[in-house]
């Protein structure tokens, strides 16, 4: 998959096309980088998917992103970071709770759409929306 990254896009329609080749995944942005295999504070969360991409990319005026479903999770948030300057994470399905992946960033995004497609099967409690423990 192509993402077009423009200063008038939103981070909304971002996550969207994301979420439309992996409907297992999704992306949440954050104000402030994280480190390999480990997860952002909830603190630096960007949640309002009206944003325009041009509040927070740091590098470029724009260009695309090509995502390929074989490519590892850390190199996906890699590309928004080194490209445009863009702190992503991508979190997983597990039951009704969205997981941050760091500990499985080596998977590939396909991996980890299955894993969570797989979550489906069983039954889980709401804990928290967004829910940092990694549980694999």
């Amino acid at each position: 998959m192509i993402i077009e990254i423009l200063k008038d896009k939103t981070i909304g329609q971002i996550q969207e096309e994301f979420s439309n080749t992996f409907p297992y995944l999704k992306l949440v942005f954050f104000s402030k980088p994280h480190k390999a295999y480990k997860g952002s504070p909830a603190k630096f969360i960007v949640d309002d998917g009206n944003m325009p991409l041009g509040e927070l990319i740091k590098k470029h005026e724009g260009g695309h992103i090509y995502i390929e479903p074989e490519m590892p999770t850390w190199q996906v948030e890699r590309l928004f970071e080194s490209e445009f300057g863009l702190y992503v994470q991508v979190f997983r399905k597990s039951g009704n709770t969205w997981l941050v992946t760091s500990v499985t960033d080596d998977l590939t995004l396909e991996e980890q759409n299955v894993k969570g497609k797989n979550s489906q099967r069983h039954h889980f409690d709401l804990v928290d929306p967004l829910d940092y423990r990694e549980q694999d």
